[in-house]
């Protein structure tokens, strides 16, 4: 059987480096001298020395020397720091309207994962970086379609441009989130931001989200976790939000790769690919603290 071809899909060179840095990893073998043979070589031979390791190669040597950091089962006690695993994954572009402290310098996607257990719990990861760490992609500025953002959106990017510190007092309204409340709305983030139509009119249909880019096969992930939150039982009600049933366990951080070995399955929403819904009667509802703007600054009841 021939082996699988793989291909990076997300690699954020910043943000592994970084982790590298961090933790001494040291990525290239130390040059081993040899004597150099024969009447006219003297002296030692240095050509040995390494050349530039791939991507493919950075990765596994990361792995290997964090193995005991990463986590791949999400059964484990949390707070989680480090993990590994697969999953089906949606990109979108994160839409951010507030003034936070802390602000994300870049174009920033929103990256959903999900898994489930061998307990039977579902954990869904919501994991933010750099729009340009796309390999091979280039998003446009404008979307052909319009749709809901959240009111969330400033605490959210506090929190992610903060890596996970704890929200500061004095920042108005728009940061009275305990973490569950942040937590749960990320993932509306980034199960729902873009929609126009009634929730149930998108479900299973990214492709007419506004704001989405694409989705694939992650056959591998490695992310960096800011926020474990596990949700409270008993305090979310989610049957009138379909795709919210059964979460358990969020996860929030930044991912350092997503790799495939099924590059058949990726799929892509934006340009020529995305399809806009027939308008509707029923505009999309969602709990709120207050009212969402939709991007160029409407506003949008919700």
């Amino acid at each position: 059987m021939p082996k699988l071809v793989g291909r990076y899909v997300y690699w954020s060179e910043r943000l592994v480096r970084e982790v590298i840095d961090d933790n001494g990893v040291q990525l290239e073998s130390r040059v081993k001298p040899s004597l150099k043979l024969g009447v006219a070589s003297s002296g030692l031979d240095l050509t040995g020395r390494d050349r530039e390791k791939t991507t493919f190669e950075v990765a596994e040597k990361l792995k290997k020397k964090l193995r005991r950091s990463i986590v791949s089962d999400f059964d484990t006690p949390g707070p989680l720091q480090l993990v590994q695993g697969t999953s089906w994954v949606e990109v979108a572009e994160f839409q951010r309207w507030g003034y936070p402290r802390h602000r994300l310098d870049q174009r920033t996607a929103v990256i959903h994962g999900r898994t489930v257990t061998r307990e039977g719990r579902r954990v869904d990861l919501c994991l933010f970086g750099g729009l340009k760490n796309l390999r091979g992609y280039t998003i446009p500025e404008d979307d052909s379609v319009r749709g809901w953002t959240s009111s969330a959106a400033p605490a959210i990017e506090e929190l992610v441009a903060s890596r996970g510190a704890v929200l500061g007092e004095g920042a108005g309204d728009a940061f009275l989130f305990d973490e569950e409340e942040l937590a749960v709305d990320a993932l509306k983030v980034a199960l729902s931001q873009g929609i126009y139509r009634h929730t149930d009119d998108h479900m299973g249909r990214p492709e007419t989200r506004a704001f989405t880019v694409m989705g694939f096969d992650a056959t591998e992930y490695v992310a960096l976790i800011y926020k474990d939150v596990t949700l409270t039982p008993g305090r979310w009600d989610f049957q009138n939000e379909q795709e919210m049933i059964g979460t358990s366990r969020i996860l929030i951080g930044a991912p350092l790769w997503l790799r495939t070995t099924r590059p058949n399955s990726i799929r892509t929403y934006f340009g020529s690919s995305r399809v806009e819904l027939a308008p509707a009667t029923r505009q999309p509802t969602r709990q709120v603290l207050f009212q969402p703007r939709l991007q160029g600054g409407g506003q949008m009841s919700g």
